[in-house]
């Protein structure tokens, strides 16, 4: 029988090296570049060294791969899908640490050095050598580097029980990977007659504190939608300031008005979405110049449990009516103590009313066509709906002042299996070998806080939901697509188990080194043997 690669201790830490060290942050070489040297690790395994075939590397929207890697079990039909993702964010925030943020023996060495990056928890975490650090370590190269050692052990000892393991780019942005390997595991269910038990995510744990040293898994993973507003106001020569209405001055009271708004909180048994802020807000001025902004665009990441986007909306557009009624009357005072009239409306419409009153002044075909043209012009796919937006605001300039709602992409839509048979038995069996092996105690989150691929392996409501959504995001099933049809075949219960880590996204990103290369194999083992 071959050696061993990645049982051990000291092996798993050595192939979580090996994947951090090869930076992929989004959208750059590295992450394209990723897909071939995972393949080239899978293809140690003896399984698949015979097997090539059966390492898919599949390509997305936007030329990017998704690595999906099928062990056949001898007999059943039994399936786990095992979900991680290879990207990460950026290291900017580094600052002069940058070269050295996927190296975590560098950054150990620059750490001890210098502290001043750290929190005093941080620092704790360095000096009691309990914690990996470095750019990937926590999302989630670890939860790959424990599929990886999943998947040899299954296919040295002939598990019996098929397995899916699923990597993929790019979700940190758009999941360009997952939306696309959805459909190759809708294939594989297809051509194989394979019955999916579960989708195994292994995302790391997002601790509720500091010290907080806890297991969580997660039978659920929050929902994300990004609501935006356009703001039209009227040009003008900053010297007459009042013959025009600033759009900065529009979109401030929409600011004030939506973030940190408890009115957005939705909450779930003793868990509650975090609050809605502004992920972007400029005026849509290219140069400087005295002309005062009269075109200004915001943008709000909004969470989800059970509320559709729909409901959302609605809400949304309630807040923003009763923000620009509050802006209108500040601004008719405003030039009611110059001696200026003003008779005009602020008008506030969705995407979906300005794209009808623009058919209705210029014709369907012609509408359409200057949407396709903003579209395909445009790369960035959450820009494509504010500029398609501000494109059809420019051909009816007649109706401002205005502000125009919609939605940008991506959306994630909310997923919970809590209280499902079957996952109830796996919670209390992760919780009991934990306690009992470890001595770890481990909670269930019914929502994993973090947004995860997750979303798009179980689907469990209608089309119908989608309604609104589709007919206010410009984009949705033009550049931007769900596949809906591919989600309901592999549909199948979601959990999200991964290792304790800390400052998801931080340059104190880290890992529980215990908890990632001893508990968790330990305990991902079984928890896949009680499914064969």
């Amino acid at each position: 029988m071959t050696k061993s690669l990645w049982q051990t201790y000291e092996d798993r830490l050595t192939l979580l090296k090996q994947l951090v060290n090869h930076q992929s942050i989004t959208n750059t070489e590295g992450e394209l570049s990723f897909p071939d040297f995972l393949k080239q690790l899978l293809l140690q395994l003896s399984y698949f060294e015979k097997n090539k075939s059966h390492i898919i590397l599949e390509t997305t929207e936007d030329g990017k791969e998704a690595v999906i890697a099928f062990y056949k079990a001898p007999t059943s039909s039994s399936t786990i899908v095992l979900i991680s993702h290879f990207d990460t964010v950026g290291v900017d925030d580094y600052g002069s640490l940058s070269e050295d943020a996927f190296d975590p023996d560098a950054l150990k060495r620059h750490f001890t050095q210098n502290s001043s990056y750290l929190s005093a928890d941080a620092k704790e975490d360095l000096q009691d050598d309990t914690y990996l650090f470095g750019r990937g370590v926590m999302d989630m190269k670890a939860g790959l580097m424990l599929h990886l050692s999943l998947l040899e052990l299954a296919s040295k000892e002939a598990w019996n029980i098929n397995l899916i393991l699923v990597s993929v780019p790019d979700e940190e942005v758009n999941s360009t990977g997952m939306r696309k390997a959805v459909e190759t595991i809708a294939t594989l269910k297809k051509d194989y007659q394979l019955d999916i038990k579960l989708h195994l995510n292994s995302e790391p744990t997002f601790q509720q504190a500091s010290a907080d040293e806890q297991h969580y898994i997660y039978t659920g993973s929050i929902g994300k939608v990004m609501p935006g507003v356009l703001c039209y106001g009227q040009e003008t020569h900053v010297g007459n300031p009042l013959d025009g209405l600033s759009a900065n001055f529009m979109m401030s009271y929409i600011n004030k008005a939506i973030e940190y708004n408890h009115l957005f909180n939705e909450t779930f048994e003793n868990e509650t979405t975090p609050l809605p802020v502004s992920l972007m807000m400029r005026d849509i001025k290219q140069t400087y110049d005295v002309q005062t902004p009269f075109r200004t665009m915001g943008l709000y990441n909004m969470f989800l449990f059970k509320q559709k986007p729909a409901d959302l909306y609605r809400q949304f557009i309630d807040v923003v009516i009763r923000a620009i009624e509050h802006c209108e009357n500040d601004w008719l005072s405003i030039l009611e103590s110059e001696d200026i009239e003003f008779e005009t409306k602020i008008n506030v419409l969705t995407f979906e009313q300005l794209k009808e009153y623009a058919i209705k002044q210029h014709g369907e075909q012609f509408i359409n066509n200057e949407i396709q043209q903003v579209i395909k012009s445009t790369r960035q796919l959450f820009m494509q709906s504010i500029n398609v937006t501000d494109r059809l605001m420019q051909i009816c300039r007649n109706i401002t002042p205005a502000v125009v709602t919609y939605f940008a992409t991506p959306y994630y839509p909310a997923v919970n299996v809590s209280y499902n048979d079957q996952i109830e038995e796996t919670i209390e069996l992760v919780t009991e070998a934990l306690y009992e092996q470890f001595q770890r105690k481990s909670i269930r989150v019914h929502y994993f806080n973090g947004i995860s691929d997750s979303s798009y392996l179980n689907f469990a409501g209608d089309m119908s939901q989608m309604i609104t959504y589709e007919k206010n995001a410009p984009n949705f099933n033009e550049t931007y697509i769900i596949p809906f049809e591919a989600i309901k075949e592999i549909s199948a219960p979601t959990l999200l188990c991964g290792p304790i880590g800390k400052d998801a996204h931080k340059v104190s990103e880290r890992l529980h080194k215990q908890s990632a290369f001893e508990e968790l194999p330990f305990v991902l083992e079984k928890l896949v043997k009680s499914y064969i």
